[in-house]
């Protein structure tokens, strides 16, 4: 995956998003353009990437709420019961 960052700026922008896109195709890779800032297409990435992940490897074997979460593990899904 190919994350084109700080698309809020556009003033500032050095690479064009066709570039980005022609990149992406080159190398047979998802291109999304985001701003962590103004929360552009951030989660779309992250989820999209996880997807992908999940496809290419298989889903876990237990479901993710199973999984125990403790102090030393780090928890990304706020909606799990245990962080």
């Amino acid at each position: 995956m190919l994350l084109g960052n700080k698309c809020d700026m556009e003033d500032k922008r050095v690479v064009p998003k066709a570039k980005g896109e022609q990149i992406a195709r080159e190398h047979g890779i998802r291109f999304f353009e985001t701003s962590a800032k103004a929360n552009i297409n951030i989660e779309k990435a992250f989820l999209t990437l996880a997807e992908d992940i999940l496809r290419k490897v298989g889903a876990p074997s237990i479901p993710l709420e199973q999984i125990p979460c403790n102090s030393t593990s780090h928890c990304f899904d706020v909606h799990l019961s245990c962080c």
